[in-house]
Order: structure tokens, then sequence, then C-alpha cells
């Protein structure tokens, strides 16, 4: 018999609990070449086995979507009151604003 996971998304994939304790080392160089493996229990999800690097890389990616983010509703709303692109040396002035030197 061998491991069935199912696709979850994208490098997602689901396993049961027994198959997740039967074939745990295929499991772990799955997680070590980037795979994220959510471990179900009677139809539930009960664990996720992820590596280290994927922790941060999501950790690194929610902060660029918001930095992101702010910087559309900024650009939204210099071009709403009719102001034009923000500078370099404006952006600048904003980021040391309020700092004590």
């Amino acid at each position: 018999m061998a491991l069935a996971l199912v696709a979850a998304g994208n490098n997602s994939f689901d396993v049961g609990a027994f198959e997740a304790k039967t074939y745990f080392a295929e499991l772990l160089r799955k997680v070590q070449d980037g795979a994220v493996i959510n471990i179900s229990k009677n139809g539930k999800h009960v664990a996720v086995l992820q590596g280290k690097q994927t922790v941060c890389n999501e950790v690194a990616f929610a902060a660029h979507r918001r930095i992101m983010a702010r910087g559309h509703k900024i650009a939204e709303f210099r071009k709403k009151n009719g102001l034009s692109a923000i500078t370099a040396a404006e952006l600048m002035e904003l980021k040391n604003d309020g700092r004590k030197y």
C-alpha cells in the first residue's frame, strides 16, 4: 500500500492520521521539499506538518501583502485628491517624521 495524499491546494496535501504515522519519513521528505501536510483524524483537521522555512515565508508574505495594501491606499488617496505620485524625498520625509535623532 502506498501513501495516498489528497491535493488540498498549492503544494498542500491532506492525509489521514494513520497514514501519517505509517509514512512519517516520506512525509518529512515532502516537507523538506516545501510541501505542507494537513493531518486529519475522523475527517477533522488536527495538525499541520510544515517546514520552518514555510512558516517564515508565510510571515514574510503576509507582511508584504500588508505593506503593498497600504501603498495602494496611499496611491489611491493621492490620485483621488489630485496629488502627483509620491517622490523618494517625500517618502523619506514621511519615514523620518516623528523620529528622535
